[in-house]
This record gives C-alpha cells, sequence and structure tokens, in this order.
C-alpha cells in the first residue's frame, strides 16, 4: 500500500509558517552551540562534552538519561502508544584537539569557530529540540530516542552509532541524523569508502642520514595515481594529507599518506585496496623499507531509493519551507543504519563554509528553518511515511 506524502496530506501552511512560531528558541539554540562548541571533542575524547549535553537533557524533562557502552548520551520522550521509536542523532566529535583553541565568536550573522559546523551546531539542535517540541505543544504516536553519538570521525569510524545500534531491539523504526552544515542536504544514500593510512618506516636510521621514506612514499603515490578509477560505476581515489621528516637536511626516519577511496560499487572499492596492498608490498621490498597499510574507516554501500516515501516526504518539508535539496545524497551515517536494514536520513541546520579549518563558521538565520525541517522530518516519519502500521 502506498503510503501518503505531505503533500497529498495538505498539511495546509503548517510547515510553511513554523519558522516564524520558533523565533523565541533563537537565544537558546545560540547559547548551547557556544558552550557545546568550546568544550573540544576530539574522536575517542568527547566525554566532557556528553556530559554538557545529558546535563541538558535532564533539565528538558527527558527520561531515561544515560550514557551506553561506547560512551553515547542518550535520553527518550515517550510517544502515545510508544512500542516504536524514532532515533535522532547528532554525533559529538569534531576533527579538532584540545590543543586548538575553541572559542566560538558570534556576530550579527554567524557564528564562527573550529569544529561549529562539523558538529557543534547539529548536536546544539539536538539538545534545542527537545524544549521547542514541548512548548509547541507536539506529542508523537511513537517514542523519540534523542542520541549524542560518539566516535564517528576518521578512526572512530561511526563506532558510537554502530555499538548502539548493533546492540538495540527491533523497536526502532528509522533514523534522522543531523549535521550542521548544509541546509538543503537530503542524504539517504551510503558510498562504498575506504579511508586508508600508509605508512613507510625506515630500517635503519642514525639521525644524519638513512632511507628516504618521503621517496619511498612519493614511488607508491605515482603508483596509485596510475589505477584506473572506472566512471562507471563511479569511483575516486582522494589523497587527503601528507605527513613525514622533522628537518630539511636528514632524511625522514616515516612518511604517511592518508586518503580515501569511494565509489558505488563495494566490490570494485575492494579490488582496489587489493591492488593498493600490493603496490605497499612490492614498494617496501624493492626499497627495503617498512611498509604498513591500515584500513581506517569503512563504509558500504546502499541506502533508500529516490521514490522510497521517507525520501519524498523529507522533499515534501523541504519544498513547503523553500528550501532548495542539494545533491549528492550521501552519508556515511546511512551505511550504519543500512547494515541494521533501517531506513535513515541525514540533514543539515544551516549553511556555513571553511568547514575544517578554525575560521568554520555558520549562518544564524537559517537555523530556524533547519530545525522547521526535523520537525517536518520526525512527523513525517512518525505518520508512517516508513510503512509502520
Amino acid at each position: 500500500m502506498t503510503q501518503p506524502t505531505l503533500a497529498t496530506q495538505d498539511p495546509g501552511r503548517w510547515i510553511h509558517d513554523l519558522p516564524m512560531s520558533l523565533g523565541e528558541y533563537r537565544e537558546m539554540l545560540l547559547a548551547n552551540l557556544i558552550m557545546i562548541g568550546e568544550i573540544p571533542a576530539p574522536a575517542f575524547d568527547e566525554k566532557a562534552r556528553i556530559a554538557f549535553v545529558k546535563q541538558r537533557f535532564t533539565e528538558c524533562g527527558l527520561q531515561k538519561v544515560s550514557s551506553d557502552s561506547a560512551g553515547n548520551g542518550l535520553a527518550g520522550l515517550p510517544g502515545r502508544s510508544g512500542g516504536r521509536s524514532i532515533l535522532i542523532t547528532a554525533h559529538t566529535d569534531t576533527p579538532f584537539p584540545e590543543t586548538v583553541t575553541h572559542t566560538l565568536t558570534v556576530s550579527s550573522d554567524r557564528v564562527t569557530g573550529p569544529g561549529v559546523a562539523d558538529n557543534s551546531l547539529g548536536l546544539a539542535a539536538l539538545t534545542t529540540l527537545p524544549t521547542i517540541i514541548e512548548g509547541l505543544g507536539l506529542e508523537l504516536t511513537h517514542d523519540l530516542v534523542f542520541m549524542a553519538d560518539t566516535r564517528s570521525l576518521g578512526k572512530g569510524n561511526l563506532e558510537g552509532l554502530r555499538s548502539f545500534l548493533t546492540r538495540a531491539d527491533n523497536s526502532i523504526l528509522a533514523g534522522l541524523s543531523i549535521e550542521g552544515v548544509q541546509l538543503g542536504r537530503l542524504d539517504y544514500i551510503s558510498l562504498a569508502t575506504l579511508g586508508g593510512e600508509i605508512e613507510c618506516v625506515a630500517k635503519t636510521w642514525n639521525g644524519i642520514g638513512g632511507q628516504d621514506t618521503i621517496a619511498a612514499l612519493n614511488q607508491i603515490i605515482t603508483r596509485l595515481r596510475n589505477i584506473p578509477m572506472p566512471g562507471e560505476p563511479l569511483t575516486r581515489l582522494i589523497l587527503g594529507s601528507i605527513s613525514g621528516g622533522t628537518s630539511y637536511k636528514t632524511p625522514a626516519n616515516s612518511a604517511t599518506l592518508r586518503f580515501q577511496l569511494r565509489g558505488e560499487s563495494d566490490a570494485v572499492v575492494d579490488g582496489i585496496a587489493e591492488e593498493i596492498l600490493t603496490i605497499c608490498e612490492e614498494v617496501g621490498s624493492y626499497l627495503d623499507i617498512d611498509v604498513e597499510f591500515d584500513v581506517i574507516a569503512r563504509t558500504r554501500a546502499g541506502g533508500l531509493s529516490p521514490g522510497h516515501p521517507l525520501v519524498q516526504n523529507a522533499l515534501s518539508v523541504q519544498q513547503s519551507l523553500g528550501i532548495g535539496t542539494i545533491a549528492p545524497a550521501h552519508s556515511s551515517a546511512a551505511s550504519v543504519f543500512l547494515e541494521q536494514g533501517l531506513p535513515s536520513l541525514t540533514v543539515g541546520v544551516s549553511l556555513g563554509e571553511n568547514r575544517g579549518g578554525v575560521s568554520e563558521y555558520v549562518e544564524i538565520e537559517p537555523t530556524l528553518k533547519g530545525i522547521a525541517q526535523v520537525i517536518g522530518i520526525l512527523k513525517a516519519i512518525d505518520g508512517g511515511c516508513c510503512g509502520d502500521d
């Protein structure tokens, strides 16, 4: 039986006018953003930020505020009938270590600082949402589970979310992940990705001269760039960062390349990974240098179809709010939900730039429209667009 979309349900102007009803919550959202954003939270060290989020969950009156074995911050909001639940998440970690100054700057139109877009704003939206739901008098049929998940980025490999879903019962109906940027993203597909690290380490080194690991890494990079990347299914190799050495006058004792392989086919990505391993072994043997190839993150291809009722309902919400949908529709979180057979979406709350830099910023004005979008999608899921009877 075809599930109705918001458009066919004729919700009137409720979704369209919702941002105007959220104006009184803007200051709370910004306050949560500043307090969250100024707590450092690199992957595997999010404990202080999780503690703050749990405190906010408690102040909002949520139930069962707790942490699980992965350190995720959890809380619940009961629905009218219970039994089934909707999981709404935002990842806690940022790519910045504690050594970076985490002071955020607020101007008339933006908030600037490390991690503000990825993902302090997403987490601030998650912690503000319970108060907004209460203030609007919204009561959903299904329970809501709020989760600030840990170990998402880099070597974290989405382990917080994966750990929770692996242990969860079958009551979860669908998942909605909140990111700070970009407003208009509607991610429901997971690419096949492999995040890798290749390290060359000299076997002999006396501090003055020895094996040149940077030259060895250069040979590996040259051969990597000569691997044919299929256009169908689309596949790309992204060389992300190179590090090594301490001085201009001595050969580097070690050198490291970090990269990501991404594509539309698991089989193709797995095959190219085997080629990369062979290259590392051959260069290491030829130059008599230790070469280690480690996979630090992996996702599988899959997700929802564009015609899935959840996707269509979310598009209806964005259109009602005048949000232009941004392509492509790829999210690594979709892979984790896919592993458990669950539909999911990832959306952004605002617009911003300089992601990954200390001058990263988000715009203030679009945030209420971003929050309204989240509420509209939650209502669509609660209304049955994921096939719940």
